[in-house]
């Protein structure tokens, strides 16, 4: 049973994020993104490992959505839950970007929320 309440939970920080994405609002982020959090990727524009803290990444959202967020598609799937930990893998299929998330939720004192979030992807071509 706690298993069930537990990924109920971490479907709740899920579905959450991705409404901060949709209207491209940190906050909203913050209620499922610890600010003491860490954001991890490797820029192919430079070759190094770029590592962020949650509030710098989060200043990436202007706080309105992405001119082009029609065309923005995200899914996700829960991967792995225990009573203090889970993995979710999140799919972003944007125009510019073909990108895969890793996101660490704990659970700490009974609250959920992403700790970490490890990224990857690659640009796509423009199209005229």
């Amino acid at each position: 049973m706690a298993q069930n309440s537990n990924r109920a939970a971490v479907e709740q920080v899920m579905q959450q994020l991705m409404r901060g994405f949709e209207a491209g609002d940190s906050a909203l982020i913050f209620e499922a993104f610890r600010k003491d959090g860490i954001v991890v990727g490797h820029s192919t524009a430079t070759g190094k490992i770029v590592t962020l803290t949650a509030e710098e990444w989060a200043e990436g959202f202007p706080g309105k959505p992405a001119a082009d967020e029609d065309q923005r598609h995200r899914t996700y799937e829960i991967l792995d839950v225990t009573d203090e930990i889970a993995m979710v893998k999140v799919v972003l299929n944007y125009p510019g970007w073909d990108g895969v998330d890793y996101l660490a939720l704990l659970n700490i004192d009974g609250k959920w929320m992403i700790a970490s979030k490890s990224w990857g992807g690659k640009r796509k071509p423009a199209t005229s």
